[in-house]
């Protein structure tokens, strides 16, 4: 694949994600109240739209942090750069690779750009599998991009399994450590 094919690809996928994100999470923030919406049952899972803004990192983590808004959007920024580096290897010629590096992409930016506008990640997608069990508690709240990196990092995970990579530093087997 030649080198504007695959930025075509990558820009689409990454812009379509973030855009999809974006707008879902400013729908949410107008049409959806913190109070829980009546779920809708697909035996075995159980789905509902509830408000919930996540001031730290995944599941919640680092929300007491003081300055915790700005070192999670350094981190964002960070990640940012790992993905254009990851996109600029020969792996990202497949396109399972790019895929999920551009899913990845997306997602990232979407929840970076919440981040840094509104202080805060805007959640509204929750879910437990066999609610009819008494003892299950929700998946935690998520929203479109947590959806896009779970499926970014599900693609890269399957390529990494595949013989056309060669892991994340470039080599196809790891070195044999020799001692002395």
């Amino acid at each position: 694949m030649d080198k504007k094919k695959k930025l075509i690809i990558f820009m689409l996928i990454a812009a379509g994600g973030f855009v999809l994100d974006i707008a879902t999470k400013l729908w949410a923030q107008s049409a959806l109240t913190q109070d829980y919406l009546d779920p809708a049952k697909v035996e075995p899972f159980t789905f509902r739209l509830t408000l919930a803004f996540n001031h730290g990192s995944a599941f919640g983590m680092f929300s007491g942090l003081s300055g915790g808004r700005w070192i999670l959007s350094i981190i964002g920024l960070a990640a940012m750069y790992f993905i254009f580096y990851l996109y600029r290897r020969p792996e990202s010629r497949h396109n399972l690779y790019l895929v999920g590096l551009a899913l990845v992409a997306g997602g990232a930016l979407g929840n970076l750009v919440d981040r840094i506008i509104f202080g805060k990640v805007t959640d509204f997608l929750q879910m437990w599998l066999f609610r009819s069990i008494p003892i299950t508690w929700p998946w935690p709240t998520f929203n479109v991009a947590d959806v896009l990196l779970l499926a970014g990092v599900g693609c890269l995970m399957i390529f990494s399994f595949m013989p056309e990579s060669k892991g994340l530093w470039g080599t196809s087997k790891p070195e044999k450590i020799v001692r002395k």
